[in-house]
């Protein structure tokens, strides 16, 4: 980013990796600690690749449009409002900071890979008048892992940031920083280990260990008893319960069977990781015989659609010749999914029948 001082920059930055890593909080402190203006756009409200536009027109102090009006006159107006902010605020460069991002792919009738194009465009068309613009896309996965056209994969390059998750040792020095400043009795190190140690064991997540540590203290309260490593594991529990039931009792039907696919591999073998070909496998055995079955393409969407309600996590690995292939795997209890989905065609999730 530090580039835009010899007037140049690249017009993609892809941030991306596992929820609860600091991605959006870091891209954030770096924008606003740099002599840059910046919008900060979160799209997970968006349901299409309208709706994001409109977001954004909004977080730049615009009014919407109605979808009749067209995506065309929505990105002008998004290019306009950006080339007033530099008239405005005399900045040398413009970052627009697109969080969530793997929501654009969502709508497949919207044309997720056409709008990206239409913003690269944007960024072109103010080059030309000499306004340094540049795009953050902030996701779970790197940007190529979508469906996007040869047009927008020759413009974005291959400007890639991956956050790794937490380790131990991170999430302890959060949560020691938290705890200082949050209860007025110092909290037992030991128990404070051990929060550390389930959330980096799960997937990382700074943000679990603080909800951790958040109940585990409201457990305490309620039994009036210091905060033990039982609160802990208490908490853990409950959070866990409670994350599967909310999210999986409004799921359509289609995303419980994906889930509870990845729940039913995942007991059967005793593994953590399944790829998607394995995990399609399941599909087709516990998917209702008077329900047709979707395509290996829309179940794929589906397990990363399960990834960003924090049920699942991926990593993409190299498979040699044969190319990347992503892999799954559950960030709660298998039995967990499967009671809180159902039992499908008469025989219990887990039947090896």
């Amino acid at each position: 980013m530090l580039g835009y001082k010899q007037g140049y920059v690249v017009p993609l930055i892809s941030v991306y990796g596992r929820s609860g890593a600091g991605k959006s909080t870091v891209v954030q402190f770096v924008c606003e600690n740099l002599d840059i203006s910046y919008c900060f756009v979160n799209l997970r409200r968006a349901k299409t690749v309208f709706g994001a536009a409109n977001l954004i027109l909004a977080e730049l102090g615009q009014s919407n449009l109605k979808s009749a009006q067209g995506l065309n006159l929505a990105v002008e107006k998004i290019s306009n409002s950006i080339e007033s902010i530099f008239l405005k605020e005399k900045k040398k460069l413009f970052v627009l900071v697109l969080d969530e991002y793997d929501v654009l792919f969502y709508d497949k009738r919207g044309k997720p890979s056409d709008f990206i194009y239409k913003l690269l465009v944007l960024e072109e068309s103010l080059r030309a008048k000499g306004y340094l613009v540049c795009i953050i896309s902030i996701s779970n996965n790197v940007l190529s892992d979508y469906e996007i056209d040869d047009r927008v994969r020759s413009r974005i390059g291959s400007c890639e940031v991956f956050f790794e998750p937490y380790s131990k040792d991170d999430v302890l020095d959060i949560i020691q920083e938290r705890a200082e400043k949050a209860f007025s009795k110092k909290i037992d190190e030991k128990v404070l280990l051990h929060c550390a140690k389930l959330s980096s064991e799960g997937h990382g997540d700074a943000r679990r260990a603080i909800d951790l540590l958040r109940v585990a203290a409201e457990l305490a309260n309620l039994q009036e008893k210091e905060i033990s490593e039982t609160h802990i594991d208490m908490a853990s529990d409950e959070l866990q319960k409670d994350r599967v039931e909310k999210i999986l009792s409004s799921a359509s039907y289609q995303l419980k069977v994906a889930c509870t696919s990845l729940a039913r591999v995942t007991f059967l073998t005793g593994e953590a990781w399944h790829s998607t070909s394995t995990i399609y496998k399941q599909y087709g055995i516990i998917i209702s015989k008077d329900t047709k079955p979707l395509s290996y393409r829309r179940v794929s969407e589906l397990l990363t659609e399960l990834e960003n309600t924090g049920l699942a996590v991926s990593q993409t690995s190299s498979k040699g010749r044969h190319g990347y292939g992503t892999q799954y795997k559950l960030t709660v209890s298998p039995e967990m999914v499967g009671k809180a989905c159902f039992p499908i065609g008469g025989r219990t999730w887990y039947s090896t029948n």
